[in-house]
C-alpha cells in the first residue's frame, strides 16, 4: 500500500495478483491490474508519472508508466471505472519470450485508450485558437533580441592589429640588434572605413532586390506563398538576419524623393510577411523575434512614412487578435497552478 505525493490516490496490492489504484477524494476505484506474480512492495515517484514494483519469485525492480499523465484528460472520472481489469504480462529477460511476446502483440487488439473529452480535440496540423512554435533551438531566436548584448560582450578590448606588408625590395639599416625594419606603404582601405551610405548607394544603383534575402520575399509576396521564404529566413544566422534587415535602413529620412526609394517597398513587404505569419499562427516565438528587431531598426521610418503606417496598424490590429485570448489563458492556468499548489488535500 502507497500513497501519491499530493495524498489523492491510494495504490493496493493483494495476493490475488492484482494491483488496484483508488481515488481518496471521490472514493472510488479508477483501475485494476492483474500481473503474472504478486506485488510484495510498491511505490510511486513524486512527479506519479513512474510506479516501481517488486514481485514474488522475481528478481530486480519493475517499472510502470502512468498513463494518466501522458493523456490530454485530467477528469478522474475519464482514468476508468474500475469494473474491467487490465491483465498485463510480466517482462522477461529471455530473448524467446521476447520474440513470443512481439508476436503476440502485433495480433492483438489495441488497447483500451482513455476518453478525452471534446474539448481536447486535436486536428492533424493545429489546435484552433492555438499557436505553433517554429521548433528552432531556443539560442537562435533569443540572440535576435539580444544581439546588441552579444555584440558589445564579444567586442575585444583593442582592435586586432594587422602585420605590417613587407615591400618587394627590403631595405635594412644598421643597428646592434640587426633587426630589419619595414618602410609601410599606402595604407590598406579597411572594409570598416568604408562609408556605409557609398555601400548601399551602389546596392541601390541597381533595380534587382539587394540580396538573395529580399529578393526570396519578392518571390514569396508574389506567389502569395510564404512558407519557401520563412523555410530560408530559419536557416540564417542571427547576424546575417540583421545584417539584411539593417541594407534597407533609410538614414536620410529628409530626402524629397524618399517616396521613390525602394527600400519603403521592402519594408512594406516584410510587414505584410508579419501579418500573414502572425495570422496563421505559425513560427509564433521567431517572429515575434524578429518583429522586435525589425521594429528596432526601421521603427523610426515607419514612424514617418505615413504608407508604413498603413501597414503597420494591421499588424498592431492580428497581433492584439492573436495575443489577447493566449495571455487570457496564461493568466487562468498560472491562477489555477496557484489555487492548487497551496491545497493540502
Amino acid at each position: 500500500m502507497c500513497f501519491s505525493e499530493d495524498g489523492k490516490w491510494l495504490l493496493t496490492s493483494s495476493m490475488d495478483g492484482s494491483l488496484r489504484i483508488w481515488d481518496v477524494i471521490s472514493a472510488g476505484l479508477i483501475d485494476v491490474i492483474q500481473v503474472d506474480f504478486c506485488v510484495t512492495a510498491l511505490s510511486l515517484s513524486p512527479n506519479m508519472d513512474v510506479l516501481a514494483t517488486t514481485h514474488v519469485d522475481q528478481n530486480g525492480v519493475y517499472l510502470w508508466v502512468n498513463q494518466a499523465m501522458f493523456s490530454g484528460s485530467t477528469s478522474a472520472n475519464s482514468y476508468g471505472s474500475g469494473k474491467q481489469i487490465v491483465k498485463t504480462n510480466s517482462p522477461s529477460a529471455s530473448s524467446a519470450a521476447d520474440t513470443q511476446d512481439v508476436d503476440s502483440v502485433k495480433g492483438a487488439v489495441n488497447p483500451p485508450q482513455l476518453q478525452v473529452s471534446s474539448l481536447c480535440s486535436i486536428s492533424s496540423q493545429q489546435i484552433p485558437g492555438f499557436v505553433t512554435l517554429s521548433l528552432l533551438p531556443k539560442s537562435q531566436w533569443q540572440s535576435l533580441v539580444s544581439l546588441d548584448i552579444i555584440k558589445a560582450r564579444n567586442k575585444p578590448i583593442e582592435p586586432p592589429k594587422k602585420p605590417e606588408k613587407a615591400p618587394f625590395f627590403l631595405p635594412s639599416i644598421h643597428s646592434l640588434s640587426g633587426e630589419i625594419q619595414f618602410q609601410s606603404g599606402e595604407p590598406a582601405i579597411d572594409e570598416k572605413d568604408k562609408d556605409p551610405e557609398e555601400t548601399k548607394k551602389n546596392i541601390r544603383k541597381s533595380d534587382s532586390a539587394p540580396s538573395k534575402f529580399w529578393h526570396s520575399l519578392q518571390s514569396a509576396a508574389d506567389a502569395n506563398n510564404f512558407a519557401a521564404f520563412t523555410e530560408y529566413i530559419n536557416s540564417l544566422s542571427p547576424s546575417t538576419v540583421d545584417l539584411e534587415l539593417r541594407i534597407i535602413q533609410i538614414i536620410n529620412d529628409d530626402d524629397q524623393e524618399l517616396d521613390k526609394r525602394p527600400e519603403l517597398h521592402y519594408i512594406g513587404l516584410l510587414l505584410d510577411y508579419f501579418i500573414h505569419e502572425i495570422s496563421c499562427r505559425n513560427n509564433f516565438e521567431f517572429v515575434q523575434a524578429l518583429i522586435r528587431l525589425f521594429f528596432k531598426i526601421h521603427g523610426e521610418s515607419i514612424r514617418r512614412q505615413s504608407e508604413l503606417q498603413s501597414k503597420a496598424m494591421p499588424l498592431l490590429e492580428v497581433q492584439s487578435a492573436v495575443w489577447q485570448p493566449l495571455n487570457e489563458l496564461f493568466n487562468s492556468v498560472n491562477c489555477m497552478l496557484r489555487l492548487h499548489s497551496n491545497s493540502y488535500f
